[in-house]
């Protein structure tokens, strides 16, 4: 019995010191990949070897592909889908509340600033007058 389970640890002794190529990004991945997809009609595995180059198998095996991953005991989480949509919108963050009493103070202030030069203006048109 102890030599199955020794020959047991040397083949995962082998297999992690096996060298592999990463998919996505074509990196050498010394021992163990990040996940490993097998189709064996093909006779053809892929390896990712990390998160990010794992997103991106769908686009070089396709969807669907949960049912040939070799290294499902890596992933014995609940896989819950993400909602990756992102709103691009431009958000108000006064979610327009009292939007009709901002613009009228906003008018009323360029109102008041244009008095203000005007006055201001007119003030310089008499002085100027009486220099002269």
């Amino acid at each position: 019995m102890n030599s199955v389970k020794v020959d047991k640890d040397v083949n995962n002794e082998e297999d992690e010191k096996k060298e592999f190529n990463c998919i996505e990004c074509s990196k050498i991945i010394n021992g163990k990949p990040w996940i490993s997809v097998c189709f064996p009609d093909d006779d053809y595995t892929v390896h990712a070897c990390n998160y990010l180059c794992a997103r991106k198998l769908k686009y070089h095996v396709g969807v669907g592909y949960w049912d040939n991953v070799v290294n499902k005991e890596d992933f014995n989480t609940l896989l819950i889908p993400v909602n990756t949509f992102r709103n691009t919108k431009n958000n108000d963050i006064t979610t327009n509340f009292h939007r009709e009493e901002i613009i009228e103070e906003i008018l009323k202030e360029d109102k008041r600033i244009s008095d203000i030069e005007n006055e201001y203006n007119n003030d310089m048109n008499e002085h100027t007058e009486d220099d002269y």
